[in-house]
């Protein structure tokens, strides 16, 4: 130890000895002192004499790197040598006035603040030790390149601490910890590397030489800094009560690279480079789970940029980065999916969320009160989303520098990405415990930083599409999806697909990142917007709840129990409406959702790929109609990729349709067409109907458009639309009879309005309206159309009339001020229910019936043969019949409510379009099954409905012309049936149909119950019901025999009947 006086107490070999113990700890070779004849050479080759555990003895010196480099200043160099050149450049550099073995001592003794003079000045550490031994050895008392080992281990041998060396504090910055001393040595050690690579006064080879020096000398910096950084107490070091070792640089990654407590991203890299196989791992461990925690307790309205800047900082170095996977929490095995937030390595940086479901502070940018919307919050929405957006970007940079920091690394990364999302299986589920799974934060930022990764191959011709596994699930996936439903595939195909030998091969990176994209989708965002679409239904109906008390509190009539509820609901509709700008902040990103567009597009292209049985799309376009069966690998695939990719599409087209606008669509298109068209690929027929839902979104105008102005343009214009829609939607209108759900008889309703939109639409292009009279020719399944479109207008206009009547009803019932104030409070709430519900189902209902009555009206401009088949005509007519009586007869007063347009009611249209489809079926076929019509048809009622379209103008006078002419068609044929029936008299129970016991006039044997009935009722029957309707057996009209004997017998009783009145005298009163 050195005193005061710079003596040393101790002896020279003590102080040798444990500077040897202390090297042995390194297990390196350190390098051997030469003689001074040797000592340029030596100086000239720059070796680094300390080794690392793995080097052998016979490693090479440190490569000299000179990087430019602009380090605090700690303090200056020597004067003479290391100034900036003067501005006024010699023609002829000049020789040094220093030999290099001068400017060599004067250089180093500068940068590690030491000196071998024993009258050094302040702030130079004078180590009387080393300069006795190199007196001793004959020496010159220089530091060099040769003893720079030596001076540094006697440097730092010195021990701050010893009462004995207080006076020394303040030279040779006793006061620093080692790192903290090393580093300033490094940086001053940089500045005068540059300011001498810089000389222009000198001859370049004296430069060189200097500059080789230098670079040589900051090897063994950066090794000793290393060293204490895995080993702080392998030499003594200041006690000021801070971690020493690695946990250092913590503070230091977190500070400005530049400023004076920072560490300069240079020398990490020097770091990187020195250790990469010597033990890195020990230091880059200890920062990754320091950062951690700093970032554990950040938000996104706190200071979480500081933590992760300092994370990428490490992996913008790719040694490091290649470190990081390999810290002890990098992917806890035990950890619950909402433990990995916290206790893995990536974790706390991951979770920083936009979501006040995860960070209720989120919700003061969005302010109180019940008046809130999109306008007032959108400061709130660009702070958010300008911050998650900031917040992607960095961590997409360093995640990408661990994956790219090399193979182990990158694998290490993907199974952590695949552990969260095994973890997280649950999110899917309808209903899931959020304290068992990860929040929203972390699964969309890791679904936006794997959406980046899947940029380069999202391109839009999709050209990497045959890139991506198509057997990615065969054998034993990466994902498990053993407790999925899948596409279509039954129960033996999963078996033999799992349980087969053939493996998928290599997985390569482009299939990990799509899907693990598509996982993270589907239990991210997908299962958002499903549960944004539940989350506004239960804030629309508690808003609607609100409003009818505050308008039972205007009009004085509201009980004390009201009063408290009303102020709990204006509790609880603040906090919805703040969770609700929270999350349209994050899902209704345009970025985000731009993003998905790209990515479900080549999800799509990939789908379309795998049942193309040529391969080839998208470089061709796919061919139609495919194959019976589809292909194993798509069969098996799970459902929910289809569902996720309906689900999206839904949502963005009801909430941000300008997200799609200028694109072609060509790809959802053709997604569309080629699943409505092909039975049997996806088997859940409410999947299908999603399609259908797609399509119907996308004839609707979209904010600041025009009516005419909507994105079904693409359906006008994309070949496969032009060739399949309309065969697709019709025979999915008829399909959608029986879907196999317990809410199936209300689905089809909603299913069928949309197809109902979509074929109004498409019916002004001429292509699409001769696609539909070419289906039309198709007379069996046309017919199943036409019937089912007749059931669904007789069962909705009834539903909605009648509801209308019931609204009406109470509506006059509680407008009796007096008599509605004496009624309990239990019946006056009851009446209110009942009216609230009348009131949706009438809407529901009204809305439906007008669609489909507009269909009948418009198709039968130019198809009526199906409509006039013996199965049909009657129906038709008597359900035509029936609604005219309830608009135009003597009970038309019931339909009378107050705002009729909240429920769609429109009668004037709705009359019209009713005697329009009398006006375009006036055949002798229609006529007479008017006349048969004794339930409801009238001639009064028909003139009553013309005096109301001529008196308000719905019709023009040739068309009420024309209805005049059809009603004396129809009295002249009911009077003729009447002299037909008055001929034949009483008719024989054995020619009587057994269903409706009208004259049999085709009788048919069913093949199994053996009844005869007639052709036309069998059929009538089939169309809705295929089992015979005697024994429930199943049958098929192609079954039924022809009963000729019976028929026969028939034509005979006819004609002998109608022969006897002919010949009988009439009798005269």
């Amino acid at each position: 130890m050195q005193d005061a006086s710079n003596e040393v107490p101790l002896t020279q070999e003590e102080r040798e000895r444990i500077r040897l113990k202390r090297l042995e700890r390194l297990q390196a070779t350190m390098s051997t002192q030469t003689p001074p004849q040797q000592q340029k050479q030596q100086q000239q080759q720059a070796q680094d004499p300390v080794r690392s555990p793995q080097s052998s003895s016979s490693s090479t010196a440190q490569s000299p790197v000179i990087r430019k480099a602009q380090p605090e200043v700690v303090s200056k160099p020597v004067a003479t040598q290391l100034k900036s050149p003067s501005s006024s450049v010699p023609s002829t550099p000049k020789q040094p006035s220093l030999t290099f073995e001068a400017w060599q001592n004067e250089a180093l003794s500068r940068i590690l603040q030491v000196s071998l003079n024993k009258n050094a000045a302040a702030p130079l550490l004078f180590l009387s030790s080393l300069a006795e031994e190199l007196s001793n050895e004959n020496e010159p008392l220089l530091i060099s390149q040769a003893s720079l080992d030596r001076v540094l281990v006697d440097r730092m041998s010195v021990d701050p601490n010893d009462s004995a060396n207080a006076s020394l504090l303040d030279r040779g910055q006793l006061r620093l910890t080692l790192f903290d001393y090393l580093l300033d040595c490094w940086r001053r050690l940089e500045m005068v590397k540059s300011q001498t690579s810089r000389v222009k006064t000198l001859p370049a080879n004296v430069i060189e030489e200097r500059v080789q020096s230098l670079s040589a000398s900051k090897g063994l910096l950066v090794s000793y800094a290393g060293l204490v950084l895995q080993m702080p107490d392998m030499f003594p070091q200041i006690q000021t009560g801070t971690n020493l070792g690695a946990q250092q640089l913590i503070d230091k990654l977190l500070a400005d690279s530049d400023a004076a407590n920072g560490v300069p991203t240079e020398f990490l890299k020097d770091i990187a480079e020195r250790f990469k196989d010597d033990g890195l791992d020990a230091i880059v461990q200890p920062l990754v789970v320091g950062l951690a925690a700093r970032s554990r307790t950040a938000t996104i309205l706190t200071d979480w940029r500081t933590p992760l800047r300092a994370l990428l900082t490490l992996t913008d170095i790719p040694a490091m980065a290649a470190a990081i996977p390999q810290v002890a929490t990098w992917n806890p095995a035990n950890a619950t999916a909402r433990q990995l937030e916290i206790v893995s390595a990536l974790g706390p940086f991951l979770k920083t969320s936009g979501f006040c479901a995860d960070d209720p502070s989120v919700a003061e940018l969005f302010g109180t009160g019940l008046k809130r919307n999109k306008s007032d919050a959108s400061g709130a929405f660009a702070s958010i989303r300008g911050a998650v957006r900031g917040l992607h970007t960095s961590l997409f940079q360093g995640v990408n520098g661990i994956v790219r920091s090399g193979a182990e690394p990158r694998e290490k990364m993907l199974a952590f990405f695949y552990s969260v999302l095994r973890k997280n299986e649950r999110r899917a589920q309808m209903q899931v415990d959020r304290a068992t799974v990860s929040g929203d934060g972390l699964i969309y930022n890791m679904t936006e930083i794997l959406m980046r990764f899947c940029d380069p191959f999202m391109d839009s011709s999709h050209s990497k599409v045959d890139r991506i596994s198509q057997t990615f699930f065969r054998g034993n996936p990466k994902i498990d999806i053993s407790k999925v439903t899948r596409i279509c595939a039954p129960k033996e195909v999963i078996d033999a697909y799992t349980n087969s030998d053939a493996q998928p091969g290599s997985i390569n990176f482009i299939s990990d990142i799509f899907f693990l994209t598509l996982g993270f989708h589907h239990i991210g965002v997908s299962r958002m917007y499903v549960d944004y679409k539940r989350f506004m239904k239960d804030f629309y109906e508690m808003r609607d709840q609100y409003d009818r008390l505050k308008e039972q509190e205007t009009a004085g009539q509201l009980s004390a129990e009201n009063g408290l509820l009303i102020q709990r609901y204006e509790t609880q509709l603040d906090k919805m409406t703040t969770f609700r700008l929270s999350l349209e902040s994050q899902i209704l990103d345009p970025i985000i959702l731009g993003h998905s567009f790209q990515f479900y597009n080549l999800v799509m292209v990939w789908l379309l790929r795998l049942v193309d049985p040529a391969q080839a799309y998208p470089r061709s376009p796919i061919k139609l109609p495919l194959p019976a069966r589809p292909s194993d690998d798509f069969a098996i695939l799970p459902e929910y990729i289809i569902e996720d990719i309906v689900e999206f599409f839904i949502f963005v087209l009801r909430h941000s349709p300008e997200t799609v606008a200028s694109s072609t669509m060509d790809e959802l298109v053709t997604f569309t067409m080629v699943f409505l068209s092909t039975p049997g690929y996806i088997k859940n027929p409410h999947l299908k109907a999603k399609l259908v839902e797609i399509l119907f979104f996308m004839t609707l105008p979209y904010r600041g458009q025009r009516n005419d102005d909507t994105l079904g343009i693409k359906l006008n214009t994309n070949p496969m639309a032009l060739q399949c829609l309309v065969p697709a939607i019709m025979n999915f209108y008829v399909e959608v009879e029986n879907t196999g759900r317990h809410s199936q008889f209300y689905d089809k309703f909603n299913i069928r309005y949309n197809i109902s939109q979509i074929l109004k639409f498409v019916w002004t292009n001429p292509i699409h309206r001769d696609m539909v009279k070419a289906e039309s020719q198709k007379s069996e399944s046309f017919v199943r159309f036409a019937n089912l479109l007749m059931n669904d207008t007789t069962y909705l206009l009834d539903e909605g009339l009648s509801k209308l009547a019931e609204i009406h009803e109470i509506e006059v019932e509680m407008e009796n001020k007096t008599a509605w104030a004496a009624q309990t409070p239990q019946y006056r709430q009851e009446r209110e229910g009942v009216l609230s519900t009348a009131q949706r189902q009438a809407s529901s209902y009204i809305a439906l019936g007008n669609e489909t009555v507009n269909m009948l009206s418009y198709l039968t401009v130019e198809i009526k043969e199906p409509f006039l088949t013996a199965e049909i005509v009657d129906r038709l007519a008597t359900m035509l019949d029936y609604n005219l009586v309830i608009l135009v007869g003597e009970k038309m007063s019931n339909l009378k409510v107050k705002n009729p347009e909240e429920y769609r009611f429109q009668p004037r249209i709705l009359l019209s379009d009713i005697i329009s489809i009398y006006l375009h079926l006036d055949t002798p076929t229609f006529i007479a099954a008017l006349a048969r019509d004794e339930r409801s048809y009238s001639a009064e009622i028909f003139y009553a409905a013309s005096r109301i379209l001529e008196g308000r103008n719905l019709k023009s006078p040739d068309e009420i012309a024309k209805l005049a002419r059809l009603v004396r068609k129809v009295e002249d044929a009911r009077l003729k049936e009447a002299q037909d029936e008055e001929e034949l008299g009483d008719i024989p129970d054995e020619f009587l149909d057994p269903l409706l016991y009208t004259l049999m006039e085709d009788p048919v044997i069913l093949p199994t119950s053996k009844m005869s009935i007639d052709r036309s009722t069998i059929k009538s029957h089939l169309l809705s019901d295929s089992t015979d309707p005697f024994n429930r057996k199943p049958l098929n009209i192609a079954d039924v025999v022809d009963d000729v004997d019976l028929r026969a017998k028939i034509q005979t009783w006819k004609a002998s009947q109608r022969s006897k009145s002919t010949t009988t005298p009439m009798e005269i009163d």
